[in-house]
């Protein structure tokens, strides 16, 4: 068999024969199918237009198929060629041309998320519910390939017959997903009520699929929309029997065991010595538990006012003679740190409305979708919330803690029990600042009345004097000694980050976000991707005139890269 550059240069010559076949005396080279489909493989469409539309001959070739049955539109829908699908179309080749394998080229389109072609398919009345060979869908090849886009233009299209349309295993879309372990897929496949409990032929749920892949977060994810953990499938198991005997993953066995997710509220007699065993370090439970959050400021606050009552009772009219500046500072800086702790917490962050189902950028986005808009055009799907249900900017990002998306989120702070957006995160710095301030100057005043209070013979007597004499000095010291490195240290870091304007989650974060990636050459067909801060003004005073005054912080100076791999690992789910 030729390879396909011998068969492109063969094609050529043909066409070259062509030409001369026009001049008097000459008669036209008919084309070979073989060579067009080459051709197509090739995606060298336009060679492809001109070899069938100069030659009267050869229109019958539009309509032809390969040795798989699969036409020139199957090719064309694959690599999203809208412009020569259009015209196979106009020669009258069948949309539904369906291949050996029964696939139809709206699912070829679909495959490959080329949501245009998809559309032009569509609108020549393509049929939807098409089923290959194993019975698959449309809308299940779309899940399979986690081409959302494709999903939300055809479930727009046809909502209520795709979502229970199953194929030859009775398998639905949810199916699919689960076993995919795809999360994005099954909350759009939940936000547009399909069933998520339906069972296949099999007698299996989707979340029995979900075990068989050890797809841990599929499977919690189904269990928090109730499905039942003790239901049995075809062959009479449950999803711990599954979970132990088909993958053995001990993650899904832990959050199979909760009794929480047990609908008869059995609880299994091994379940405490699992929970013993599966559970997560004291700081990720923390921050896990909304209630523990209070300990944080409350423990501020606290430590806060035994400083000032220790001052009071002890120590003004000493440090106003000792260290008059240190007093003043700590007298103004405490009501000031209070101040800007209560505006700081009680501001809202930057909290953006949920937005109800039926009416949210969901709709929003199947609109665009399917309104006719250039694929350049399309809304990016990965930043669409999956919870409250809008289209996050570039700085928005979901905060679990705070229940809602927060705008210019930078991080969220345990101390504060507080989200820091765009709407206090001034505020934040400026009490840092303060905190700084107010610490040093109670540290000098504590360390100059020590001096005076307890004669110094040697460190370790000293020491030993300070905390049997006054004990609450010294450990009011010792707080300070280990809190004031800490605060110095956050408040250079935001200082440097709004220097170069960036925050506290993109650093931590950064490969997360395909926006803050771009790739360069190194050598001819050598590629290296490099980050770039597209938030950057170029200049620390630009940049701080940014956060201070202008508030333009999330204002790009160039348009993000766009990517339309579903390999990607840095598009933003955040």
């Amino acid at each position: 068999m030729a390879r396909p550059s011998e068969v492109s240069t063969e094609v050529d010559a043909q066409w070259d024969e062509r030409d001369e076949a026009k001049q008097p005396g000459r008669e036209e080279v008919c084309l070979k199918e073989s060579d067009l489909f080459a051709l197509a493989r090739q995606q060298n469409f336009q060679t492809l237009r001109s070899l069938l539309e100069g030659s009267l001959s050869n229109m019958h070739l539009w309509r032809s198929n390969d040795d798989e049955g699969h036409s020139l539109l199957h090719w064309a829908a694959l690599v999203g060629c809208t412009d020569f699908a259009k015209l196979c179309l106009e020669r009258d080749v069948p949309v539904d041309t369906i291949a050996n394998n029964k696939q139809t080229p709206l699912m070829w389109a679909v495959l490959r998320g080329h949501v245009t072609t998809a559309r032009l398919l569509l609108d020549s009345n393509a049929n939807l519910r098409a089923q290959d060979s194993l019975g698959a869908t449309p809308l299940m090849i779309a899940v399979q390939h986690k081409q959302y886009a494709s999903m939300l233009l055809l479930v727009h299209r046809e909502k209520h017959a795709l979502l229970t349309d199953g194929d030859k295993k009775g398998c639905t879309a949810v199916h699919w997903a689960a076993y995919k372990g795809d999360i994005m897929a099954l909350k759009l496949l939940e936000y547009f009520n399909a069933d998520l409990h339906k069972r296949d032929d099999a007698n299996n749920l989707p979340i029995h699929r979900a075990i068989m892949s050890s797809q841990t977060q599929a499977v919690e994810f189904l269990l928090e929309q109730k499905s039942d953990p003790l239901q049995q499938n075809g062959d009479g198991k449950t999803c711990l029997d599954l979970a132990q005997e088909v993958n053995k993953c001990p993650s899904i066995v832990a959050h199979l065991k909760n009794p929480k997710y047990n609908s008869k509220g059995a609880v299994d007699p091994e379940l405490g010595q699992s929970q013993e065993k599966s559970k997560e370090g004291l700081m990720k439970s923390i921050m896990k538990d909304k209630a523990a959050h209070k300990i944080f400021p409350v423990f501020w606050l606290v430590c806060v006012s035994l400083a000032m009552f220790e001052y009071l009772m002890d120590l003004r009219i000493l440090g106003w003679t000792l260290a008059p500046t240190g007093s003043l500072l700590f007298e103004i800086g405490v009501p000031l740190s209070l101040a800007f702790f209560a505006w700081t917490s009680l501001t809202d962050p930057g909290k953006l409305p949920t937005k109800p189902r039926g009416a949210s950028a969901v709709e929003d986005i199947m609109n665009k979708l399917d309104g006719g808009a250039p694929e350049g055009n399309f809304p990016d799907i990965s930043r669409l919330c999956t919870t409250t249900w809008i289209l996050k900017g570039y700085r928005t990002k979901y905060c679990a803690q705070t229940g809602a998306c927060v705008d210019e989120f930078d991080h969220y702070c345990i101390w504060l029990n507080c989200a820091i957006g765009r709407r206090n995160h001034r505020q934040f710095v400026i009490l840092a600042v303060v905190e700084c301030l107010t610490q040093i100057s109670h540290l000098y005043v504590c360390w100059a009345l020590s001096r005076e209070l307890v004669p110094y013979v040697t460190m370790v007597r000293w020491l030993f004097g300070i905390f049997t004499s006054y004990p609450l000095l010294g450990v009011i010291a010792l707080v300070h000694c280990i809190t004031v490195p800490w605060v110095t240290v956050l408040l250079l870091h935001q200082g440097r980050m709004i220097a170069i304007n960036i925050t506290t989650n993109e650093v931590m974060n950064a490969h997360r976000y395909q926006h803050m990636w771009v790739q360069k050459a190194i050598q001819p067909g050598l590629m290296h991707t490099e980050f770039r801060n597209p938030f950057d003004k170029g200049s620390p005073i630009k940049n701080c005139l940014d956060f201070w005054w202008f508030r333009r912080r999330s204002v790009m100076m160039a348009a993000p890269p766009q990517c339309h791999s579903t390999s990607c690992k840095r598009h933003h789910h955040g």
